[in-house]
């Protein structure tokens, strides 16, 4: 296993204070040791290490950059009240590999205290922290849309889900609908999910009503179970 690290700024050669204390006190590697370093943005570097006091610095041996997937995952979620879930769907989704997530301000949102639950600078840490042990050189974006309306009106050629099944209706598993050919976006919704009128509205923009499976589900959970299926989707149809 390659112990990659994270410089979004690869014209520094030298890591900040918590990758070097990590690297000299858990990782206990040596001067001449290899690294690999990523910017989050598809570069991936080999490097040999030295120490400048407590500071790590590398050079750069190898540099190979990855061209980002075109059959990306933007994730569009109505956020929790607790911050705690929000982190953790963060986490797991960045483990999968999804390029975006975007936390999204519905009719049923509670709003107070949203910046304490979608706290952006943490959530950018914890997705570090997943994309690095998860082995992947692309960080996703992470940000808030405060308008529903806004969001759902973006421009692309791209396959548009809204996880949403009325009492009354049955639908398709949101598996069955991904394109491998084309980015996908999935709405989840937030406790007490959409409204009739803001289900309308997406379907007004082209996105399809989907299921996650029988049973209802937490926001993280579904956002999680949803990010899930549509990489699996992309992996084998």
């Amino acid at each position: 296993m390659m112990h990659l690290f994270y410089q979004p700024d690869l014209a520094l050669h030298e890591l900040d204070d918590e990758e070097s204390r990590h690297i000299f006190k858990v990782l206990r590697l040596r001067a001449q040791d290899i690294i690999y370093v990523t910017d989050g943005n598809g570069t991936l570097q080999k490097c040999s290490i030295s120490y400048h006091g407590k500071k790590v610095l590398y050079k750069v041996l190898e540099a190979n950059v990855l061209p980002r997937p075109e059959a990306s995952i933007t994730m569009g979620i109505a956020p929790t009240r607790k911050a705690e879930r929000n982190e953790w769907m963060v986490e797991k989704m960045t483990e999968m590999g999804v390029d975006e997530i975007i936390f999204i301000v519905t009719s049923h949102t509670h709003t107070e205290g949203i910046n304490r639950s979608v706290n952006l600078a943490r959530l950018q840490r914890i997705a570090i922290a997943a994309m690095k042990q998860s082995q992947q050189v692309f960080l996703p974006n992470i940000r808030l849309e405060k308008s529903f309306e806004d969001f759902v009106g973006l421009p692309g050629t791209v396959t548009r889900l809204i996880a949403y099944v009325p009492v009354q209706h049955h639908t398709k598993h949101a598996f069955s609908f991904v394109d491998k050919q084309r980015p996908s976006v999935m709405l989840i919704g937030p406790e007490g999910d959409f409204t009739e009128e803001e289900v309308e509205l997406a379907v007004r923009h082209g996105y399809t009503p989907v299921s996650l499976g029988p049973t209802r589900l937490r926001t993280e959970t579904a956002a999680v179970l949803a990010c899930h299926a549509i990489n699996l989707a992309y992996q084998i149809i």
